[in-house]
């Protein structure tokens, strides 16, 4: 797999991560399309844990592999930054 076929976008807010995970879910695309990863200041990328949504010192980063869904590379990164990311 390609780096160029992973978009990724950075979130402050859980919610804001959340609503970008949901739209893509809500395409219909496979569930192992779209990786959350969270940090703190200084910590690297490691997977959610419990009560990481109640945190507001953390990184939400959200990718998604383009190979595993059908929609356009435009598109994701269009909704990334419309659901408050950074990519």
């Amino acid at each position: 797999m390609s780096s160029a076929n992973i978009v990724t976008a950075t979130f402050d807010m859980s919610r804001n991560a959340t609503a970008a995970v949901d739209w893509f879910l809500n395409q219909a695309i496979d569930r192992d399309a779209v990786s959350v990863r969270v940090a703190g200041a200084g910590e690297q990328l490691r997977p959610p844990r419990a009560g990481d949504n109640r945190r507001a010192d953390l990184t939400w980063s959200v990718s998604v592999d383009l190979s595993r869904t059908r929609l356009d590379k435009r598109i994701v990164v269009e909704t990334m930054k419309r659901e408050g990311g950074r990519v």
